[in-house]
């Protein structure tokens, strides 16, 4: 999954027991920090998992994405299926307290990740994989950030971390109302929808066309009417490139 998804000169910071550089680490903290306390200022509670948490010890990936494993769609509040191994402990242990505290608003639903979503097995040459993707279709699997949501709508991709059982488990989770749609892609690297799309206001959004056509963008209905710009820049260049 590692090698499908994340660029060469990167592959290796991908294992066991290898941290961040503490410099990032403290510089990711602060920008935490501050912007808990601007939402706090504006009436805002704000729920931070525990600090006591020992995430190397846990040997897991990272706590630093919620965004990747927790999905809201008006009250319901849905935990990603993810594909990583390295994952599978990170909501768990990182916001089962907040998740908890929620479930106790009636208005509130929170949907956990079924028990054999957990199975190893989504890299068995079972007959179930897709050719396109280093996963297979075993069991569902995906993060939530290979998902959008357009008002009711929410736009999704397959990708090595998302597969069908996880876009079929997660189109029976969401509240009635909403749907489902998946976009096609053209990205034999694809994790993560934000790569693909961004909206920038109603009305307006700007694509990859590396990774996906605007005449496959039409043919969603909540993108009919919309605005839709290529937008194929080339960073300037850097002594690093970026992680992902």
């Amino acid at each position: 999954m590692i090698e499908a998804t994340m660029p060469s000169e990167h592959a290796s910071k991908f294992r066991p027991k290898n941290m961040f550089p503490p410099s990032l680490i403290a510089k990711a903290e602060a920008e935490l920090d501050m912007f808990a306390s601007i939402l706090e200022e504006n009436g805002i509670k704000v729920y931070r998992p525990s600090k006591d948490i020992d995430w190397l010890a846990e040997d897991g990936y990272t706590g630093a994405m919620p965004r990747d494993g927790l999905m809201s769609v008006g009250n319901t509040l849905i935990e990603a299926c993810f594909a990583w191994p390295s994952r599978s402990k990170e909501i768990q242990i990182g916001f089962t307290s907040i998740l908890d505290q929620l479930a106790l608003d009636p208005r509130v639903k929170v949907i956990r990740r079924p028990r054999d979503t957990f199975a190893n097995t989504l890299l068995d040459d079972d007959g179930t994989k897709n050719d396109k993707w280093v996963i297979n279709n075993s069991r569902p699997a995906f993060d939530t950030a290979d998902f959008m949501r357009f008002g009711t709508t929410i736009i999704g991709q397959l990708s090595h971390v998302t597969n069908q059982a996880g876009v079929d488990w997660l189109t029976k989770s969401v509240p009635n109302g909403y749907t489902v749609e998946l976009i096609e892609v053209n990205d034999p690297n694809a994790m993560h929808i934000d790569a693909t799309i961004l909206p920038l206001r109603q009305g307006l959004l700007v694509f990859n066309p590396k990774k996906v056509t605007e005449k496959a963008l039409r043919k969603h209905t909540v993108l009919a009417n919309w605005e839709l710009r290529p937008y194929p820049f080339t960073p300037e260049s850097r002594v690093e490139p970026p992680y992902i």
